[in-house]
């Protein structure tokens, strides 16, 4: 939208007026309107009501008032035509200090390098064409003004934090150090592996709260404490995952030997926490799912934000897991933390009224939180079953069941070589012919059994890798 605009100035040199001329066709180059005695005050016409008008008229935009010393002289004086535009002017300036459709322009400094500023206009913030060496820039803050297209915009107002509001505000240390996790990365990366020890340090912690004292041997009573102890962790998890899910996105280089060793130290959690010899084998089932969760989350969120080299660490690494006696540890792979538990499934069914194959699977399903999928959870679940599966390992991907569409972007895209190249290591090869091969060999090893692997009494089962992946089309497009 064209803006118009009025000059006021004094007609001190001819320099001057044409300066004031030179800028008056710049503003008109740029589309915006300007009104100048030279081009629109003509003979016979009466100054003061010319003046007059200009200045209050709805029309006009903006008026620039024009500063140099033979202005500011005039306008405190109130002598010749800049007096009497002052006189129209002032008023409203002094009737609404808010008025922004004057704005004062400075043209000449004294010999201090003090603008001249005449009395009515004294404290009001200028525009300085005074200098040559910053013309430019502060001709386009000159233009801004006149558009209302400022530099910096107020943002939006967002929402106040939802944990203001919250009647028991959660206490987990994790909480403080996430807030500030993405900005920290941002300004510090080479703080990130403090950040991460610290981070898991306390998650720890915070974890030993949830241990369970059974009020009851009853399946049914053990398997209500143990939902009711996993739904109250929860918050606790979600910080876990968007703590994961901003590294993972981040092209921020950390030592991935600190969550290895995280989860190593886990395994300490399915045993008393203090000097009791004697206990129950489900007393720990909530901390073996709690586990088990986060393994699979940790696969999800990889795949989620494409970070397939932290996925392969997650899945080759070894684990020398440790337990409260400090035995010599035996490395071990990632499904050493697979951790099914039953104990829930009577509450469970009963308290949903279905028999379900799995009440873990479904309670895990159900508890998904709102920045990922279904979908790429059971993928996640499900590459642990296939990796297992080519190295021998065992894991079950209880999840599978929520999908089966077998139709994967992880897998169907190995067609593209590009794909390939950036996934091949999750597979433990290096070259299309060793994925072949070892394609090959796991259909030999499972020959019979054309179905896969599946829950007893199931109608769906798991898609085998070798069916799942086009042997012949594996690496053909780009």
């Amino acid at each position: 939208m064209n803006q118009k605009i009025f000059i006021s100035y004094s007609w001190t040199t001819p320099e001057h007026e044409e300066w004031v001329l030179s800028l008056a066709k710049r503003l008109i180059s740029d589309g915006i309107d300007v009104v100048l005695d030279k081009w629109d005050l003509k003979e016979g016409h009466d100054l003061y009501d010319f003046m007059e008008s200009m200045v209050k008229s709805p029309e006009i935009n903006k008026v620039l008032i024009i500063l140099d010393r033979k202005y500011s002289e005039r306008a405190d004086s109130r002598k010749g035509g800049v007096g009497t535009e002052t006189q129209i002017i002032s008023p409203k300036i002094y009737k609404d200090v808010s008025q922004e459709k004057f704005i004062p322009i400075v043209r000449e400094r004294n010999e201090e390098g003090e603008a001249f500023i005449p009395t009515y206009l004294d404290g009001r913030v200028y525009i300085d064409l005074s200098n040559d060496g910053h013309f430019e820039e502060n001709y386009e803050s000159l233009l801004r003004n006149i558009y209302g297209r400022p530099s910096f915009s107020k943002p939006k107002l967002g929402k106040a934090p939802s944990y203001l509001f919250e009647e028991s505000p959660l206490n987990f240390k994790t909480t403080h150090i996430l807030r500030g996790f993405e900005k920290q990365l941002l300004n510090k990366p080479d703080r990130v592996n403090s950040l991460i020890r610290d981070f898991l340090e306390d998650f720890k912690e915070n974890l030993k709260d949830f241990s369970i004292t059974y009020n009851s041997r009853d399946r049914i009573e053990v398997g209500k404490q143990i939902c009711e102890n996993i739904n109250q962790y929860t918050p606790l998890r979600d910080d876990f995952l968007k703590f994961f899910d901003i590294l993972t996105n981040s092209n921020v280089d950390f030592d991935i030997d600190i969550i290895i060793q995280f989860f190593e130290e886990l395994p300490l959690f399915f045993s008393p926490l203090d000097d009791r010899s004697r206990y129950g084998t489900f007393e720990f089932d909530n901390f073996k799912f709690i586990v088990h969760e986060l393994l699979i989350y940790l696969i999800a969120l990889g795949l989620k934000n494409n970070n397939y080299q932290f996925i392969e660490e997650i899945l080759y690494s070894s684990y020398f897991t440790k337990d409260k006696y400090n035995h010599n540890a035996v490395a071990k792979r990632f499904d050493v933390f697979y951790g099914h538990t039953d104990i829930i499934k009577p509450y469970y069914n009963q308290t949903h009224s279905q028999n379900f194959l799995s009440a873990m699977a479904d309670f895990i399903v159900k508890r998904i939180p709102d920045f990922l999928t279904k979908r790429v959870l059971v993928q996640a679940d499900l590459l642990c079953y296939h990796v297992s599966e080519l190295n021998n390992l065992s894991w079950f991907p209880i999840t599978y069941v929520y999908d089966t569409s077998g139709h994967y972007e992880l897998f169907y895209r190995l067609e593209s070589k590009r794909h390939f190249e950036k996934v091949k290591k999750l597979f433990g090869v290096d070259t299309v012919e060793q994925l072949k091969e070892r394609l090959n060999e796991l259909e030999e090893k499972n020959k019979g059994n054309n179905h896969g692997v599946a829950y007893s009494g199931s109608f769906y089962s798991v898609i085998p890798l070798y069916r799942l992946i086009d042997k012949n089309k594996l690496g053909t497009k780009r």
